[in-house]
């Protein structure tokens, strides 16, 4: 960036040189090029100087704009990969501060537009993630344990045997996603809908689940032990047996 900057910096100064001269160009002549002349340079002549100068200056700025276009994709294209390299080398990373530096750079890829995120085993935890976009990524065994997600998409989204321990959705969508064996004891996910989601062989252990939505999804091998299934709807879901529901500790008023 600094190799651009510098030559448009010089070129914004002599732009605004050209410019004031032109401007004053009548106290200028009066006061510097009166009538004299000294061989072919005369009033006329820097006249002409100054009428090029202005095509010249434009033709600059023109090929100035386009180089810091492309300079800027360059960098944001190398700043891209950085942080996706970054991701991966914190993929397996288990220190006191894994989920914060995950997290970091996660907001940086989405500032850049950047969705499909490749977090398999990553660490995600005691987190407060809000309106973070997962779309098409990569979230297997990813461990959530513990964060509070508000207002995030996940689309598309692999993220089988991933861990929910004791997290907390608020307005969050799901569509798609793949979360067979994922564990989400003791979590809070009132009003969820799971409606698009593959969740066979998930632990819905303790977790709280009233009016969630389980409708036309297949419950198998699904364990609802001591969860809270008042007001869920569980209409046209597949496997679904009594005997899942009695293991829960609320199921008034479910849909069936």
């Amino acid at each position: 960036m600094h190799k651009v900057r510098l030559p448009l910096a010089i070129l914004s100064i002599v732009a605004a040189v050209v410019v004031l001269l032109t401007g004053f160009w009548n106290e200028v002549a009066t006061s510097i090029f009166p009538d004299s002349t000294w061989g072919l340079y005369s009033r006329e002549f820097f006249e002409n100087v100054l009428v090029e100068a202005h095509g010249t200056l434009l033709d600059l700025l023109v090929v100035g704009v386009v180089l810091f276009w492309f300079e800027r994709r360059r960098e944001r294209a190398e700043s891209i990969e950085e942080q996706k390299t970054t991701l991966a080398d914190l993929r397996y990373y288990r220190g006191n501060d894994a989920s914060y530096r995950v997290f970091g750079t996660v907001k940086r890829l989405q500032s850049y537009g950047i969705s499909a995120l490749p977090l398999a085993e990553a660490m995600l935890n005691d987190l407060e993630i809000t309106e973070i976009q997962f779309y098409e990524s990569d979230l297997r065994a990813t461990n959530f344990a513990n964060s509070k997600l508000k207002a995030c998409t996940f689309e598309d989204c692999r993220a089988e045997a991933a861990i929910f321990v004791g997290a907390r959705f608020n307005h969050i969508t799901l569509k798609n996603v793949s979360l067979r064996r994922a564990k989400f004891n003791n979590a809070v996910l009132k009003g969820i809908d799971f409606s698009e989601c593959q969740i066979e062989g998930v632990d819905f252990t303790n977790a709280d689940l009233s009016s969630a939505i389980f409708r036309g999804v297949d419950c198998k091998n699904v364990k609802f032990q001591n969860a809270n299934l008042r007001s869920a709807n569980f209409k046209g879901a597949l496997n679904l047996t009594q005997a899942m529901l009695n293991s829960a500790s609320n199921t008034q008023y479910i849909k069936r």
